[in-house]
């Protein structure tokens, strides 16, 4: 056995659980009423209008704020594809956005969700467009229980994933070493 593989593998080990339960705690923050001044002062609303503020919030922190949609917007509506071309390829995304405002002359609410479609899915795109369906991408995927129902989600794979690499693997690995 030796001590330097050891720690590395209880490094990682501990590593892995730590990024683990900040997931978990991330997810169970959300099932967790807010404690903040400015919500508790809504808290005197009846109830549907409490609920309509936090559903409304929910979409605000997806749509941004202004006349376009942030990052995670994209994440939501698209997936993981247009959100990486978004965050690595800021200039191609930018430029792709804009003209199609320009072409099509839309608000760029509608652009940034037809380019969201489009790197999703470029051939799906083209045949809905070629079909004459004029889908409303920007609205796709704002629901709010579907929102809550793919967080949920997103993070249980994703902390998944984390064990598997993370924990699994390297203990194999090293159990195959000794």
């Amino acid at each position: 056995p030796n001590p330097g593989r050891t720690t590395h593998t209880t490094t990682m080990k501990t590593f892995a659980t730590i990024m683990l339960v900040a997931n978990l705690a991330t997810l169970a923050s959300g099932f967790v009423a807010p404690r903040s001044s400015l919500l508790s002062a809504r808290t005197s609303a009846p109830r549907g209008a409490r609920a309509s503020v936090h559903m409304n919030s929910l979409l605000d922190f997806v749509d941004g704020t202004g006349e376009s949609y942030g990052p995670i917007g994209s994440l939501y509506r698209q997936g993981p594809v247009p959100l990486f071309i978004r965050l690595f390829q800021p200039e191609k995304y930018e430029m792709s956005v804009t003209q199609y405002m320009a072409k099509e002359d839309v608000d760029r609410n509608q652009a940034q969700g037809n380019m969201d479609a489009y790197f999703a899915d470029p051939n799906g795109w083209a045949l809905e467009k070629m079909s004459g369906k004029d889908r409303d991408y920007y609205k796709i995927g704002t629901d709010p229980q579907q929102m809550i129902l793919t967080t949920v989600w997103g993070g249980g794979i994703t902390s998944l994933l984390l064990w598997i690499f993370l924990v699994r693997i390297p203990a194999r690995m090293a159990a195959q070493h000794m």
